[in-house]
């Protein structure tokens, strides 16, 4: 069996050991969830070193009929994503997560399978059932809880989601009714000869679909709702990964089947640009009024989904360079703080800005991580995040959205006036004792490693950009990916 198929296969695999542990032998899951998540990431690393180029791998004997999966730059970075997350956030949520042990892992396992599934696959129906494996193990990790505030952002994260995947559903129907095949390289091929409205009106209902489950304005509300009451843990996944694979599977779309060409002329370009704008400055906006630090981490993620989205709605090679590696930035980033919140939470139950009072002293290294990943989100050098940002601002101005390139650096002022309020209340003194329970390093050294990823990606931009720059030809040129596809 091919090695790439493992990268699905195994979280799953896993998902059903768990399940049996549950039930004849609980003390299992510690080796289970750490040495399915070692050898996953051993899976991963091997899969990197041999994906030079892109590569096609069929499971079974079926050709184009069966089940194809395609390693390539665009899916190589979001497979580096995953291995930079996963193994850390499994030690983590080890420790963190005291109730519902096995459903916690068991979710996170199939949510895992489902994101890799939508990474690789060329078949429009299997990104869809896999799209919805990943979205549904995600709700079912945000009821885990089950207090009133979860089952509420739940039920509107459900609402959401099903809405997103009636439109994607609906229009990989439609897809197949007018093309006759769900393979991605043949449905490029036949849209070609397909009615400009035709393809505009599929076009309209993917881009429908994949923006209300990613969460641009109007349709970002349920976002913060289903944050605030879930297993922190679960947070970096859902930020980091569950919806970056949404905007992976809509770009996915967009630029292979559609084309570039196509994009541009029915002004989809535009319209991405100027829907990333509006959302970052109404996310900022709502994000300044949160006194709950989850919330205002949820609406400052939905700032920066927009920001991607606008780097790859530029449809220029510095914009889809810029948009990538605010993805990577974005999940190290966003991880970071997450965990460094989960861990003021574990210790003592703090999650208002208010409690944060007075940290910077109980944790002094924890609380110099939170600073470095904040400074590195708002977009201050020498950060990673300042590094992405400034190549969208750059990317803006060449690609003639001088506006996009202004209101990013407002963005900027904005995010940094409601982060500088919660460092602000990490270093004033609390003279009220607070019971304390030690973190341990458990929940420290994976916060801290993503701390340190933060500087060391912007130090040396060097090293994820040599992986992000193979992106932009592959997406541009979507000759390429037909070719290796279809074996001409």
């Amino acid at each position: 069996m091919e090695l790439v198929v493992w990268v699905i296969i195994l979280p799953l695999l896993t998902t059903f050991l768990l399940g049996i542990s549950k039930i004849y032998y609980k003390k299992a899951l510690f080796p289970l969830v750490i040495g399915s998540a070692v050898i996953y990431l051993f899976v991963l690393i091997l899969v990197f070193i041999n994906s030079s180029s892109p590569m096609v791998y069929s499971v079974g004997q079926w050709g184009r009929l069966g089940i194809n999966l395609m390693v390539d730059p665009f899916s190589t970075l979001f497979l580096f994503i995953i291995a930079l997350l996963f193994l850390p956030v499994m030690i983590f949520s080890l420790k963190y997560i005291k109730n519902h042990k096995h459903k916690y892992f068991i979710f996170s396992y199939l949510m895992i399978a489902g994101i890799a599934g939508m990474i690789l696959t060329t078949d429009l129906f299997n990104l869809y059932v896999f799209l919805e494996v990943s979205s549904l193990s995600s709700i079912a990790l945000t009821a885990l809880k089950n207090t009133d505030k979860g089952i509420e952002g739940t039920f509107k994260y459900l609402m959401m989601s099903t809405l997103g995947s009636f439109f994607i559903l609906l229009a990989t129907i439609l897809t197949y009714y007018v093309t006759g095949t769900l393979n991605m390289a043949e449905i490029s091929l036949a849209f070609q000869d397909l009615p400009f409205n035709m393809k505009s009106t599929l076009m309209g209902m993917f881009v429908f679909g994949y923006v209300t489950k990613i969460g641009l304005i109007p349709f970002h509300a349920w976002i913060p709702d289903a944050y605030e009451d879930s297993p922190i843990p679960y947070n970096v996944f859902s930020s980091g990964l569950v919806l970056k694979s949404e905007i992976y599977a809509l770009i996915k779309v967009l630029y292979l089947m559609f084309g570039i060409d196509f994009l541009d002329e029915s002004g989809m370009l535009h319209i991405g640009v100027l829907w990333g704008v509006m959302t970052f400055i109404v996310a900022h906006c709502l994000a300044y009024q949160q006194t709950n630090l989850i919330r205002l981490l949820a609406y400052s993620s939905i700032a920066q989904i927009a920001y991607i989205m606008i780097g790859l709605f530029m449809g220029s090679e510095a914009g889809l360079i810029g948009g990538n590696f605010h993805i990577l930035n974005h999940a190290i980033m966003k991880g970071t703080l997450f965990l460094v919140v989960a861990i003021f939470n574990f210790s003592l139950s703090a999650v208002d800005i208010k409690d944060m009072k007075g940290l910077g002293y109980k944790f002094p290294l924890l609380s110099f991580i939170f600073v470095v990943a904040s400074l590195a989100i708002v977009g201050l050098p020498p950060f990673n995040g300042f590094i992405s940002k400034w190549l969208i601002v750059e990317a803006a101005l060449e690609a003639g959205f001088g506006y996009a390139g202004f209101f990013i650096l407002v963005g900027t002022l904005l995010s940094c006036s409601y982060y500088l309020k919660v460092i602000v209340s990490l270093y004033t003194k609390n003279e009220e004792e607070q019971g304390m329970e030690a973190p341990g390093l458990s929940l420290q050294v994976p916060t801290i490693f993503l701390g340190l990823l933060c500087m060391v990606f912007g130090f040396i931009p060097a090293l994820p950009l040599s992986l992000i720059n193979k992106i932009p030809k592959f997406l541009l040129d979507n000759g390429e990916y037909i070719r290796v596809l279809l074996g001409g």
